[in-house]
């Protein structure tokens, strides 16, 4: 791309005297003292520092981030402390990727103020781009800390550009790490992200690229640039770099993790060749598998420059290569976890899951035993010096460690059957299959391999093609669909958020179309953040929905004649449906006092995914690894209710978007992103506080009783909390006694004997209604339907049960004898499944003996005991007790070829036709013709008929019937 010369030339480069240089290998200019005449960066030079430091002296982690934060602090910078690792106020993103992410979108688009102007900051930050090349570059992590210092420019206030940039990058290193200005070269570059563009440097020491200072000027608009009205100086420098220039070690990995990685060493009993590493992290820079050349193509040419075989290099780097990674994953998977991630196989969880598995993948392949919970302890006692967040979350951290190896393991076990069936189907396992074992099985490329008796390839990029299908959040589609509305129509006063109190009101009309009106104010609540639209009255018209598009409050109205009675600029009367609105309102507040409770019963990894509160029932979804126990649940219902008995306040107020995150934290953005320079918090005292839109209570008394319905997993590492509040609690409290109720007097057809039911319905009123929905949960789990489903289901298995009773008696079976059921309502319901599930083991018994004597009579009729008609053998045949899928299985086996076979089965005062021809004679038409004498109906085809009808005089009328 041509670059204009004149946005390199900064004031620094003309002082010191640097010369703009074009590197003769991959064409870049560059701006360096001295007579350098490549560019610095691998592949055009190698790594120079290693066993060979730049630096005045060697620095760990600690050490270095302090150095470089005081170096700004020094420079009028204020220092900040780090954002989360998960992007939670973002939407496009899952994770901070760098740490310009903190301030975008609302910084950069000048809705909030950025924290401090200028700042200095050390990033935690996560990118699985280069996942692939962890390990064997000697340069890159997964997870890493961006040291920065950014400014934001505006025309009402300058800070510092260009000039400045380079200015303080280059003393850092000269001044403060002793750098000699000759080893330092600046690439030229042009960075472009998020529809904003500008020119940068990449800041080079010996090989290693230390920082990239970006000058974000332009936004793209039509294709064309269009400098920005605030220029931002977004800079980037690599901790891990910093302190691996400092220590001159053979790999970054060695100066970040030096402790750790000489533990791991010892337990997977690894001695180094020192030659060979030595010589190896020279050209390590050039293992980037992004460059798209074949990884073992590169380990061929480092081997022959060694001169070494490559079985040689491969058995020394390999196993180093594998710790490096261990060490790299188990220090990203302890942040992302920290920071609130649960491993699954969706969003955010997805990544956290891939660093684990990748993780294992390498333990084995160094048969390390040490599980993998205790090396990310190492990484816990190592990071906690800088990170005290962490040690306060070990045990969760540890805990979520150890659940999703367990369930790793499962898939392990699992995993040769799922391959063996893909063997069934393909002559070989291609890329697609690969990724889609990973996603949707979990199992790792390494195991389909083992696992596979056929050819497995596996890329050397594999898991950066299976991150880049993840990397950005899905955009997904609600259910509520925007209303066009006409140009023009000024912002709706939203009077909801004034007085939440306010049922009847008056406003102008300002808007007609369809059904639609808008008004210039409102105090109906339009559905959003999970919550139900309000409903009432506008006039003499019916409100059935409300939505908000943009700043515009739309009311949707029916009635006679709609909203032709109403004109444009009438005053009208409106009243909210103030019963729904105190419903809704009960849920909304209940679903902040839930999820602050399953918090503190679960862990601080609790954070809710999406919700939805209705009149009927509310429910809530909420990130966790296993499904809730009993126990779990009642803690959770349990600690609920006693923040509506303690009659906490609830304040609500609008706050600026940066004092409420510094007040707060990000934890504020429960349901999503919120937009907007101010943003309206909900404060549950000393329990909970979340950005929302929705209607609440100014204290918790007002929620009324919470009962927790039930909950399930929806997905992986998602469990679903479904509840109902206030008056909605009641209704369905009422409802589970009258459920109850209906089973009894099902029940009482069971058996004679069973105590009155009057007294057994007084003990249902009386009974605890958590032991009753208790039952009631249990009892639709042994039927596998829904509570509201239990009196028809529990009639239809009792009903079935006397039936099959009746069939095993005919059948010449007789049931065994057991004692009547007794004891509660869900001990005479679990005593009817398993005598349902016994009877229909003994008929499926009997049938079948019945079956296979019934065949082979008819096969020895066919032999020697059947009437013939031109040539074709006919038998016919009167059964007691079979039903029509048993008799059409024995018409199937026995008919022989040229011949016909009518089977008549009497249940009753019904009687059943069964007609089966390998012959000239059209089965249908007999079994029509025989089923009209019978008062019945028949169909079929020329091979089988079916039919029936009355079993009076059934018997005389088969035995008669000439085909």
């Amino acid at each position: 791309m041509p670059r204009n010369e004149s946005e390199y030339e900064v004031e620094l480069f003309k002082e010191e005297g640097f010369q703009r240089r074009r590197c003769p290998k991959c064409n870049r200019f560059f701006w360096s003292l001295g007579d350098r005449k490549t560019c610095g960066e691998p592949p055009c030079d190698e790594y120079s520092f290693i066993g060979n430091s730049p630096t005045k002296k060697g620095l760990n982690l600690h050490e270095m981030r302090e150095l470089y934060l005081r170096f700004f602090e020094r420079n009028d910078h204020t220092r900040i402390h780090r954002y989360p690792i998960v992007a939670r106020w973002r939407d496009d993103v899952f994770f901070t990727q760098a740490s310009i992410y903190c301030f975008q979108p609302w910084v950069l688009l000048g809705v909030v103020k950025p924290p401090a102007n200028p700042l200095t900051i050390s990033q935690t930050c996560v990118r699985f781009n280069d996942i692939d090349n962890v390990g064997k570059t000697g340069r890159h992590f997964t997870m890493f800390e961006m040291m920065a210092h950014h400014s934001f420019n505006t025309k009402d206030n300058f800070v510092y550009f260009k000039d400045k940039t380079v200015e303080l990058c280059h003393r850092l290193l000269v001044e403060d790490l002793g750098i000699d200005p000759k080893e330092i070269s600046y690439i030229e570059a042009q960075w472009a992200g998020g529809g904003n563009s500008g020119p940068c440097f990449e800041t080079l020491v010996r090989g290693v690229e230390l920082a990239t200072l970006v000058f974000m000027m332009y936004k793209e608009e039509n294709g064309k640039k269009k400098e920005m009205e605030m220029q931002v100086v977004d800079t980037g420098y690599g901790l891990e770099r910093f302190t691996w220039l400092s220590q001159g070690t053979s790999s970054a990995y060695e100066a970040v993790f030096g402790d750790i990685l000489s533990k791991l060493k010892k337990e997977a009993n690894i001695s180094e060749d020192e030659r060979i590493l030595s010589e190896y992290s020279q050209v390590a820079g050039l293992m980037n598998i992004k460059n798209k050349v074949d990884l073992n193509i590169l380990r061929k040419r480092v081997a022959e420059r060694l001169r070494i075989n490559l079985e040689k290099l491969l058995a020394e780097i390999e196993p180093m290569e594998n710790l490096y990674a261990i060490c790299d994953h188990t220090r990203a998977l302890m942040f992302i976890l920290q920071d609130g991630v649960v491993p699954s196989n969706v969003k955010e969880g997805y990544f956290a899951r891939l660093l684990v598995r990748r993780t294992l993948r390498g333990l084995n392949f160094l048969k390390l035993d040490i599980p993998l919970s205790e090396i990310v302890r190492l990484q816990v006692n190592y990071f906690e010096r800088d990170f005290p967040e962490l040690k306060e979350g070990s045990d969760e951290i540890l805990k979520l460690v150890d659940v999703e190896v367990e369930k790793y393991e499962k898939t392990i076990e699992r995993g040769r059957r799922i391959v063996s069936r893909l063997e069934d189907r393909f002559k070989k396992i291609e890329l697609g299959d690969l990724i889609e074992l990973y996603d949707s099985q979990g199992l790792t490329p390494d195991l389909v391999q083992e696992f596979s008796s056929l050819m497995v390839e596996i890329p050397d990029d594999f898991y950066i093609k299976v991150a880049e299908k993840h990397e950005k959040p899905e955009i997904e589609e609600g259910e509520i669909k925007e209303i066009k509305i006409p140009e023009g129509i000024p912002a709706t006063e939203l009077g909801y958020y004034e007085d939440s109190n306010v049922g009847s009101f008056k406003a102008k009309v300002l808007e007609i179309f369809d059904n639609h009106i808008v008004l210039d104010k409102t105090y109906f609540y339009p559905e959003g953040g999970g919550q139900e639209a309000d409903h009432g009255w506008m006039d003499s018209l019916e409100v059935i929905n409300v939505q908000k598009s943009g700043n515009v409050v739309i009311h949707e109205v029916k009635g006679k004649g709609d909203s032709s009675k109403i004109k444009k600029g009438d005053i009208v009367n409106c009243d909210v449906d103030w019963n729904r609105r105190l419903q809704l309102m009960q849920h909304h507040t209940a679903t902040h006092i839930i999820n602050g409770a399953a918090r503190r019963v679960l862990g601080n990894h609790i954070w809710q995914t999406g919700a939805h509160k209705s009149v009927k029932s509310a429910r809530l979804d909420i990130t966790h690894y296993a499904a809730l126990s009993e126990e779990e649940r009642k803690e959770i219902e349990s600690l609920a209710n006693r923040i509506v008995r303690e009659n906490r306040e609830i304040d609500i107020k609008f706050m600026n978007r940066d004092d409420a995150e510094n007040r707060y934290g990000f934890r504020l953005y429960q349901g999503g992103v919120v937009p907007g320079r101010e943003i309206r918090i909900v404060n549950i005292k000393d329990w909970d506080v979340e950005a929302c839109g929705g209607m609440h209570f100014d204290n918790t008394k007002d929620v009324g009783l919470i009962k927790i319905t039930g909950s399930k997993r929806i997905q992986d590492g998602v469990v679903r909390l479904e509840f109902v509040a206030g008056e909605a609690a009641r209704r369905y409290m009422e409802k589970q006694r009258e459920i109850a109720k209906q089973i009894i007097e099902v029940q009482k057809r069971i058996a004679e004997g069973i105590e009155p039911t009057i007294p057994i319905i007084k003990i249902v009123d009386e009974m605890d209604f958590e032991a009753l929905q208790r039952s009631l949960g249990e009892m639709a789990d042994v039927f596998s339907v829904t509570e509201e489903q239990l009196p028809k289901t529990i009639k239809r298995f009792l009903n079935e049960s006397m039936e099959m009773e009746e069939e095993i008696a005919r059948l010449d079976g007789t049931p065994p004898l057991e004692e009547k059921p007794t004891g509660s309502i869900k001990d005479r319901s679990i005593w009817l499944f398993s005598r349902w599930k016994r009877d229909k083991k003994i008929l499926d018994k009997l049938r079948k003996e019945k079956r296979e004597l019934l065949i082979k009579e008819l096969k020895r009729k066919f032999q020697s005991d059947f009437t013939e008609r031109d040539g074709i053998k006919i038998v016919k045949e009167v059964v007691i007790g079979l039903d029509v899928k048993n008799l059409v299985e024995v018409a199937r086996s026995a008919i022989k070829e040229n011949s016909l076979l009518i089977l008549g089965n009497i249940v009753g005062e019904k009687a059943n036709i069964v007609v089966a021809s390998n012959s000239s004679f059209h089965a249908g038409e007999i079994a029509k013709s025989l089923s009209r004498r019978l008062g019945g109906g028949a169909h079929g085809d020329k091979e089988l008929g079916i039919g029936g009808g009355l079993s009076k005089d059934a018997e005389r009328i088969l035995r008669e019937f000439e085909p």
